[in-house]
């Protein structure tokens, strides 16, 4: 059964019972309101859901934000075999690709149909969906009872980064362990047509150099440099990355640029940030190439895909499994190789468990049968490898004495670890490879990575409630310009139309919104020093 995404529909996974725990960890199912995070003491191995009713049979709507993978129906099958023998449950699961979350998503949490689970994350809109309560609060004792192996699993501070104003309304992955950084992907038939080799690219500016020599020069075969959307664009790779910028992965516009500020202490509002503004016009010399088709605002199709159907020269990927990608592109007859392109002193900063996971629907008719259903599948370990992996032996290859995976010969109909983001399990595999550039930038992160001690914010929650008419403006502004800043639309205007924005943040009370989080931000380091 063939899932396209539907316009309007409804979100996850659900049901009751097990035999198996995350990470094999037996967890009790028992509600006992002492019962702390990560405690394991009480948990009944052989049936942690013996508080679920499971008497009646359920099917359940899920919704991830990804594009589909080929073989994801037969998968799905076989995973609702393990669930409906464990939780007398079945699970139907939906697909919004990245470049249509800005309209798809809303409307399946709009209603009218059966929504059970939906994914969400910091960079989905978490805080901003949870005040338009569209999720339902998700409280201790209810994650006890209904989610036992989750609430062993998790230590407390991983529930504290998905507080907003104290209260808990996503279920994170089971672990945040590997880092989210990434770098591009390029078809190498294309760079080296234009002159350029593998030891050519190392560094941002390299990499901009080969898009502009690519341009346009392309599209007469259907190819642009870097054929991008207003949501699968360059922001990872022309700000973030570039400039070393990292926050908790919040959606609160702040952050801190570990070059130059090592030791976090001088938070700064990005729109109004020189390294925004370089960003900006970056694009527009980008646009006026033609390294995107001028009318990229109305492009629906992430730039993973278009890059795999030949219609851009470069993408971009997470290192930590880019060699699935690659081994996928490789298996097509492509030349790709995926570039270490951070600049010197690039340190990252370890995933935040706010940054995947899932949400109930506060229409949700049946969330109990959900929460089940969403805690057998993050921790039962062949059951997530299933639905993360593929099958074992055609998708990917384990290897259990590594705990690391490598690619099967039927790779790119199932890409790992290529949607389920939000269940990982506590003991996710690492990709192996023996690509000698893929291993040299993952041990450059690895060393480098910032220790959780150094990084005093985790947990830091911004609630913007004080400064609520402030930062509606503020938020409105942004979505009304980015779009239009990330493709280059304003072209030789760039600079007077961002000195307008500018203008019109400020007007808005921007400087209010900024004194509100550093209070809050300093109340936040005094109480964690107390």
């Amino acid at each position: 059964m063939k899932r396209t995404i539907a316009l309007v529909l409804a979100a996850m996974m659900l049901m009751t019972l097990l035999l198996s725990g995350c990470g094999e960890t037996g967890v009790s199912s028992q509600a006992s309101t002492g019962a702390t995070t990560g405690d394991v003491a009480n948990v009944d191995s052989n049936n942690p859901y013996a508080n679920v009713d499971t008497s009646k049979e359920a099917n359940l709507v899920m919704y991830s934000v990804a594009d589909e993978p080929l073989d994801m129906a037969e998968v799905l099958e076989m995973a609702n075999e393990r669930i409906k023998n464990v939780l007398n449950a079945t699970l139907d699961l939906y697909f919004i690709p990245s470049a249509e979350f800005n309209v798809k998503y809303p409307l399946v949490l709009a209603g009218g149909d059966q929504l059970d689970l939906i994914y969400t994350g910091n960079y989905r809109d978490y805080r901003n969906y949870v005040e338009k309560t569209s999720f339902m609060e998700l409280t201790p004792e209810f994650l006890q009872t209904y989610m036992p192996q989750t609430w062993a699993t998790l230590p407390e501070s991983a529930w504290e980064e998905t507080y907003v104003d104290g209260k808990i309304y996503m279920v994170p992955r089971n672990t945040a362990e590997i880092f989210p950084d990434r770098g591009p992907f390029v078809n190498m038939d294309i760079a080296e047509k234009y002159g350029f080799t593998a030891d050519d690219i190392k560094s941002y500016d390299d990499f901009k150099n080969l898009l502009l020599a690519i341009g346009d020069n392309e599209s007469a075969n259907g190819m642009y440099a870097h054929y991008q959307s207003q949501t699968s664009n360059m922001q990872e790779l022309g700000w973030r990355y570039r400039f070393n910028l990292i926050n908790n992965q919040a959606s609160d516009y702040v952050y801190y640029c570990q070059l130059d500020d090592p030791t976090f202490e001088n938070p700064f509002f990005l729109y109004t940030s020189e390294y925004w503004k370089t960003y900006i016009q970056d694009m527009a010399e980008f646009a006026k190439a033609g390294c995107w088709p001028s009318d990229a605002i109305s492009n629906s199709n992430s730039i993973i895909t278009l890059f795999e159907n030949g219609q851009s020269a470069t993408s971009r990927g997470n290192y930590y499994n880019g060699i699935t990608m690659i081994q996928g592109y490789r298996e097509k007859g492509m030349n790709v190789e995926l570039f270490d392109i951070f600049p010197e002193n690039y340190r990252p900063l370890r995933d935040s468990y706010l940054g995947d996971g899932y949400a109930i629907p506060i229409f949700c008719e049946q969330p109990e049968r959900a929460a089940a259903v969403l805690d057998y599948i993050k921790c039962d370990k062949e059951t997530n490898m299933l639905l993360a992996g593929g099958v074992e032996g055609r998708h990917y290859i384990l290897d259990e004495a590594t705990n690391s995976v490598s690619p099967g010969p039927e790779a790119s109909d199932y890409e790992f670890d290529g949607w389920a983001w939000g269940i990982r399990h506590v003991d996710f595999p690492f990709p192996s490879t023996d690509d000698a550039r893929i291993n040299a930038a993952n041990e450059h992160l690895r060393e480098a990575q910032v220790k959780d001690e150094e990084w005093p914010y985790w947990g830091f929650q911004f609630s913007p409630t004080p400064v609520s008419a402030e930062w509606a403006v503020i938020s409105a502004l942004i979505t009304e310009y980015q779009g239009s800043f990330d493709l280059g639309m304003f072209g030789d205007n760039t600079m007077t139309e961002y000195e307008g924005f500018v203008k019109k943040l400020q007007d808005a009370g921007l400087e209010k919104y900024m004194e509100e989080w550093n209070r809050q931000r300093d109340e936040f380091l005094a109480n964690k020093a107390a």
